[in-house]
């Protein structure tokens, strides 16, 4: 229902505020017929979520791609709206001669090419590699970790995108496989529709693949998708801890459902024995597992604000939004994620999948 609320919430901002600006600016945004189709995708917008099950997956996916590519259209044309204000102002303050209808037309423009753009990059992930040398395994052992993080399977991400992570993930020989959260999107009957989930049974993963949860892992039914991830080899660490020969791997719960660190500490009494991970959804609680003994943090989450310039918020709100840095001892990472939320758009930094290359110093 929040899920929902919120969508409404934005939607009906963004109508008003975009359909004030093709008004104002174009003679088309006067007339009944772009009303009407106006009408339609702003309504599809709140509706597309709420599509019974009956619907055919071609019109489940085609109004959830409508309503991303809406949203993101809508987000900018905020940034439009606001020039134009600007410029009308100056246009009645100073009596500049501002060729209004000219310049609309040329952000109009520049928009529908930035969401083009930003689509395209949304559905090309590319591969980050990082490389840890630690004294805490055995001189020359080696493990091939891939880190992936905010997949969101759902109405968009179905099984073919599935289908191709796994062949990606294969590709690198990875030894482990680490989800840092939000593989599931919004609904697990959308997972469900399009067999989405099993084509990560297929991961070739020697050592195993481990997940921990992500806010979206808990909208729906997280006891059942829970059931169906371990059904497909993928093992939940939801406030646990797995040892693998010199490694130990700790899952805790997100910060969307636990704010504080006593899980991440009482799991840490064994952590000087062994090279310890810990996968943390939101990158929230770093400094606390260096204070903890842990010596690798992997979080995902933000996205980088995944439509620019959101970025600007995200630096804000974390110690690490993305990329790679050291908290005392501890190797934190943040991933920028594989996926997306919400429009299929991504104008800040390309999604990604991360090869850790791990090795113990010689």
């Amino acid at each position: 229902m929040r899920v929902y609320m919120f969508m409404l919430t934005v939607t009906g901002i963004l109508s008003i505020l975009c359909y004030t600006f093709f008004r104002q600016n174009f003679s088309f945004g006067k007339t009944w017929s772009f009303f009407f189709v106006y009408l339609a995708l702003a309504l599809n917008t709140i509706f597309c979520r709420a599509l019974p099950d009956g619907t055919p997956l071609f019109i489940t996916k085609l109004s959830a791609w409508l309503s991303g590519l809406w949203i993101a259209t809508g987000y900018y044309l905020i940034f439009a709206s606001i020039i134009m204000a600007l410029l009308w102002l100056c246009k009645k303050i100073f009596g500049i001669a501002i060729p209004m209808k000219t310049i609309a037309t040329g952000l109009t423009i520049c928009i529908a090419l930035l969401v083009a753009w930003g689509s395209y990059r949304a559905m090309h992930p590319v591969l980050r590699t990082e490389k840890i040398v630690t004294e805490k395994l055995p001189a020359g052992e080696k493990h091939r970790i891939v880190l992936l993080t905010d997949i969101h399977l759902g109405q968009i991400n179905g099984r073919s995108y599935s289908e191709e992570l796994v062949n990606k993930v294969n590709a690198l020989n990875p030894d482990l496989v680490l989800i840092s959260g939000d593989l599931l999107d919004e609904r697990i009957r959308y997972v469900v529709k399009q067999d989405s989930l099993s084509p990560l049974k297929s991961f070739n993963a020697k050592q195993g693949v481990y997940l921990a949860y992500g806010n979206h892992d808990y909208l729906d039914q997280p006891e059942l998708w829970q059931k169906m991830l371990e059904e497909n080899n993928i093992h939940v660490l939801r406030d646990k801890d797995v040892k693998i020969g010199n490694l130990k791997i700790t899952g805790i719960s997100d910060f969307s459902r636990n704010r504080n660190t006593l899980s991440l500490e009482s799991l840490a009494q064994e952590n000087k024995s062994y090279y310890s991970i810990i996968l943390d959804h939101q990158p929230r609680k770093m400094e606390a597992a260096s204070d903890a003994g842990y010596d690798l943090y992997l979080a995902g989450h933000t996205h980088t604000g995944q439509l620019w310039p959101n970025r600007i918020i995200t630096q804000k709100m974390y110690k690490l939004d993305y990329g790679r840095k050291d908290f005392g001892k501890m190797t934190a990472i943040t991933s920028n994620g594989y996926g997306f939320w919400g429009p299929p758009v991504r104008t800040e930094a390309m999604p990604e999948y991360i090869l850790i290359e791990l090795e113990g110093k010689r």
